[in-house]
Parts: C-alpha cells; structure tokens; sequence
C-alpha cells in the first residue's frame, strides 16, 4: 500500500515526549504510532459535570471529620450517630466512586 498523502503537524516538545513514551512502549515508530491511533483510534468524550457534585460530597465529608474532631479533642468523647452519620456519608461516596468514577478510562492512550 503507498503512502501518497503527508499531513504536516506541529507538537510541542511536551506533546512529542508523550507521543515518544507511548510509541516505544509499543515498540513502534512514532510516525506508526500516531497513524494507527489516526485511523484506529477512538476519541471518547466523558461528562464531568458529575465531578462537581463529588467534590462537594468530599468536602462536606472533610467539614463532617473536622466537625467531630473539635468536639473529641473538646470533650473527648463522640457520639454514636456521629459515627454512623460519617458511617453513610462515608457510603455514599464509595457508592459514587464505584459508579461513576471507575468505569471512566481516562488513558487515552491505552497505557498499562
């Protein structure tokens, strides 16, 4: 099969050394690599919007530790719904991770 189209495209050095990276770990020239991505490749797009419902989660969590901590170090003592009311949110949020988080697959690339 002969290559009759050339396609110039520029890369920063930071780029260039990504594309290096995953090229040798296959074994391939760059140009090999960046051709079989170009045409077997698959670009996938996420919806992050969910992130930031997480990260509020995880705050509010942090604000809940920070919460029973002054009252222990206080009084030394702390409660049983504290615990269990930490206990769920604590839940909830391995319940999001495990939903949402883990399945995305972030490496466009397919490193291992």
């Amino acid at each position: 099969m002969g290559r009759k189209i050339c396609k110039e495209i520029k890369y920063s050095e930071d780029e260039k050394k990504i594309l290096s990276k995953c090229a040798e770990k296959r074994n391939k020239r760059i140009g090999t690599f960046i051709r079989e991505v170009s045409v077997s490749g698959e670009i996938r797009i996420y919806d992050l919007r969910q992130i930031d419902h997480l990260i509020m989660s995880f705050n509010r969590i942090g604000n809940e530790i920070n919460s029973i901590a002054e009252v222990v170090n206080s009084t030394r003592t702390v409660t049983k719904k504290d615990i269990e009311d930490l206990g769920k949110s604590v839940e909830y949020l391995k319940t999001v991770i495990e939903n949402y988080l883990l399945p995305l697959k972030f490496d466009l690339f397919n490193n291992e």
